[in-house]
């Protein structure tokens, strides 16, 4: 016989089952609906224009751009409108087969007419446009010169221009290029730059010269007139022989091989990185004093490499990276910066001393041809470092037994006891 009290944690019993069943039941259903309303909402494609855009600019090339067609309906209109237009001549003609060969070059020039005039009759803004044309004849001028008009006044963003060129024959840019409002990235090859008093490119961040024919004053006057210029680079390129750059707003400057370069004078007070690059035989003037703000600094030029040793690094206090080409005659060194935290040393032939003093010091690396003494003014440990020695001609070594250890032991004690110590060495007795 069942008591009242039983019956009554019975009946309550099975009311909390009943409750929890109930309460069980309402959760799946909540949560079928979430994932019904979740997947009804295609949020991707409630994105702005401008975003989708933006993120379209990411992306390598038109193909990618196709494929994101998959992502929404709206996308599938979308990718067309935004246009990142690539040419390249030798791709081009390798895709056509041996019976149009001798037709290559005007079947390239028609294909790019034909995709511009595409997006011309449609209206569509062209955000980008490559083109790399290497069998350029100075006839083909009017015919490019249409396409970069055409180009700019679709409100293009990004302009990379490569032009072939044989001796003096170089394609001229036309003014209509350096008076674009809505250019953030130029990257030219191959052209010349004539002096012109229409520059203005209020938006341009990125500028690439490279093999490009230039003169101390368009330099000048096209710098003068990028207000919001941030990355400018000279690869390659002749009839500079005296750079000067007055600029606020410029982070990084790259100066390769611009073999007539007598003198470059930078005055930049927010210039983050300098990378100068050049033949030793070759020798330029390089200052630097009015660029407190460098924090990367590179240079592979063995004079100019000397000029900045001469106790010229405690004029960057916040330069964090080193890296340097050192002179063949260049015997001893010293290098004086709080904040370095990486140092490299290329190109060491004679050096037989070096002197650093650098506390925040974490990465060395060393590339010649002889151990150097370390003289290291305050004591700290490195976590990373690498010796490389290799010598030119087989009659000269590195070292041999004692001689070596005893030039290394000073610089393997820094290491003491954190691992990462890395000696790579190559010698034909050794």
């Amino acid at each position: 016989m069942v008591s009242s009290d039983e019956a009554l944690q019975a009946s309550a019993g099975e009311k909390r089952k009943l409750e929890m069943e109930d309460s069980a039941n309402s959760v799946v259903e909540n949560v079928e609906q979430m994932i019904q309303i979740v997947e009804s909402v295609d949020r991707i494609s409630q994105l702005p224009d401008h975003v989708i855009y933006h993120i379209l600019s990411f992306l390598r090339n038109t193909r990618d751009a196709i494929r994101t067609k998959c992502l929404s309906k709206r996308w599938r209109t979308l990718w067309f409108s935004y246009a990142a237009l690539i040419f390249y001549e030798q791709k081009f003609a390798a895709g056509i087969g041996p019976e149009d060969g001798s037709n290559k070059e005007n079947l390239f020039r028609q294909h790019v007419a034909d995709s511009l005039h595409t997006y011309l009759a449609n209206n569509l803004q062209i955000q980008k446009l490559l083109l790399h044309m290497m069998s350029f004849d100075l006839t083909d001028a009017p015919l490019v010169d249409s396409w970069l008009t055409s180009a700019v006044s679709q409100d293009i963003q990004e302009i990379d221009l490569q032009i072939g060129f044989k001796d003096i024959n170089r394609y001229t840019l036309p003014e209509v290029v350096l008076s674009s409002e809505t250019l953030t990235g130029l990257r030219l090859s191959g052209c010349i730059l004539r002096r012109c008093g229409n520059i203005m490119l209020p938006r341009l961040q990125k500028l690439y010269l490279r093999k490009v024919h230039l003169g101390e004053q368009i330099v000048t006057n096209l710098i003068s007139c990028c207000p919001s210029i941030e990355d400018l680079r000279f690869v390659q390129c002749s009839g500079l022989k005296f750079l000067y750059i007055h600029c606020d707003s410029l982070s990084r400057l790259e100066i390769h091989n611009c073999n007539q370069l007598k003198t470059a004078y930078i005055f930049a007070p927010n210039l983050d990185t300098f990378w100068f690059c050049g033949k030793k035989s070759t020798p330029c003037k390089v200052n630097l004093e009015d660029c407190a703000s460098l924090k990367k600094l590179t240079l592979e030029h063995p004079r100019v490499s000397r000029d900045f040793c001469e106790n010229q690094f405690n004029k960057f206090p916040l330069l964090e990276k080193l890296d340097l080409c050192i002179a063949d005659k260049m015997k001893s060194i010293t290098i004086f910066n709080r904040c370095l935290q990486r140092i490299v040393l290329k190109g060491c032939k004679k050096l037989t001393y070096v002197q650093i003093y650098a506390p925040k010091l974490v990465s060395f690396e060393l590339k010649g041809e002889t151990m150097p003494y370390f003289d290291f003014v305050t004591p700290f440990l490195l976590t990373d470092a690498k010796i490389s020695l290799s010598t030119a001609t087989e009659s000269r070594d590195v070292g041999l037994g004692n001689q070596l250890w005893f030039m290394m032991r000073p610089f393997i004690s820094l290491f003491f006891p954190v691992e990462g110590f890395k000696m790579i060495m190559h010698s034909s007795k050794i």
